[in-house]
């Protein structure tokens, strides 16, 4: 599946026009998943402190200048994009998500609006691309850093 991901550290206005310009390569959105990775990043600053990833049929897209869980800049932008398809989501619901969950939040998207699940099997595949290990996980790093220490 094809990835699309903005460039590191964008603000959340260029992550906004960002998801415009690309969203419809995507087809139909199915998935959103949030995941603040700051456990990971502290032990490999090439992660990103959290995840955006819209999953559509045909592409992934990957945004970090966007946010939830508190109020601010970020999870507006947030409610902003979700709000293009779901204009029933409301910016409370942004910023009363976990934003320090263990595992990634899933919305799954049905009939143009967000339901909140628990991350399937299914959707960590899907993230996982081929991989072994999903894209923050410290393992899948540790490898990375070895290898590249060997080389």
């Amino acid at each position: 599946m094809k990835i699309i991901k903005e460039d590191r550290d964008q603000g959340t206005v260029t992550s906004i026009e960002f998801f415009k310009e690309h969203y419809k390569e995507l087809g139909e959105i199915r998935y959103l998943i949030l995941y603040y990775a700051e456990r990971e990043w502290s032990i490999n600053h090439n992660l990103q402190h959290q995840y955006t990833i819209f999953i559509g049929e045909n592409a992934q897209l990957w945004l970090f200048g966007i946010a939830w869980g508190y109020y601010g800049q970020e999870p507006s932008g947030l409610h902003e994009i979700i709000g293009m398809i779901d204009p029933e989501i409301t910016y409370k619901q942004i910023v009363d998500l976990e934003w320090m969950a263990e595992e990634p939040i899933m919305f799954e998207i049905g009939e143009s609006k967000f339901i909140l699940k628990h991350i399937t099997e299914n959707v960590k595949e899907i993230l996982r691309n081929g991989n072994r290990f999903l894209p923050w996980d410290i393992r899948n790093v540790s490898q990375r850093d070895k290898s590249e220490r060997r080389t």
